[in-house]
């Protein structure tokens, strides 16, 4: 059973600021979907400066204004057709299962400093392995921690040359826990992830569990 109307439309670029706004005025957040020209890595290679940008908010189907709202955001994209270039508002409907899932086909098998390499836990029998390979694998769920920012990158080609056998690691803040894994296949033997959030916390464990470092990794909520 559908959840949730997703409302979309695709603009100019000058048009994006325009339509985000009544977006957000009568939906439920916004998102703004780019064309991107990237490697296979994560790493962006170009960003068309006058590429169509689709713009998208949600609804819940459950409140009684729903359909209000949603004649609302017509009107005004309609308006702001008469100024740019915007087309008109696609609807369909959506279950929260989707968002969960829908990114998975984006998000590959890729490599991250000399050894260290994440695969995603189901693209598992796609990946070809290295005799040295640092294996990562991975399902970040709904925490942060795919591999792909650059800060994450630039930490796990850190504890590539910095972590070594009997260290000990704290990760705090560890999402979804790939830095303190990473941590612990490269020889730390006390390892310590801590976050926040208790869906975050959750998906941690389960991927430390995953890769065989529960004996090494403590996961703690706080």
């Amino acid at each position: 059973m559908d959840e949730w109307l997703e409302l979309s439309t695709t603009v100019e670029p000058e048009a994006v600021e325009s339509v985000a706004a009544a977006f957000a005025e009568y939906g439920q957040g916004v998102a703004i979907e780019q064309v991107v020209h990237s490697s296979r890595d994560g790493d962006v290679v170009d960003i068309p400066a006058d590429a169509p940008v689709l713009v998208k908010t949600y609804l819940p189907m459950l409140d009684p204004d729903a359909e209000a709202r949603k004649q609302q955001i017509e009107k005004a994209v309609w308006a702001l057709g008469q100024l740019r270039q915007v087309g008109p508002v696609q609807v369909r409907g959506m279950r929260e299962s989707d968002w969960a899932n829908a990114w998975k086909e984006y998000f590959f098998v890729h490599r991250v400093g000399q050894r260290t390499v994440i695969v995603p836990s189901w693209r598992e029998e796609e990946y070809e392995r290295r005799p040295d390979d640092v294996v990562l694998l991975l399902d970040p769920g709904m925490a942060f921690g795919t591999g792909l920012h650059p800060t994450t990158r630039l930490c796990l080609r850190a504890a590539e040359e910095l972590v070594s056998s009997g260290q000990r690691v704290l990760d705090l803040g560890a999402g979804s826990g790939i830095l303190a894994i990473a941590a612990a296949k490269l020889g730390a033997t006390d390892v310590e992830a801590v976050e926040i959030d208790p869906v975050a916390a959750a998906v941690c464990a389960e991927n430390v569990t995953r890769n065989g470092v529960a004996d090494r990794v403590k996961v703690r909520q706080g």
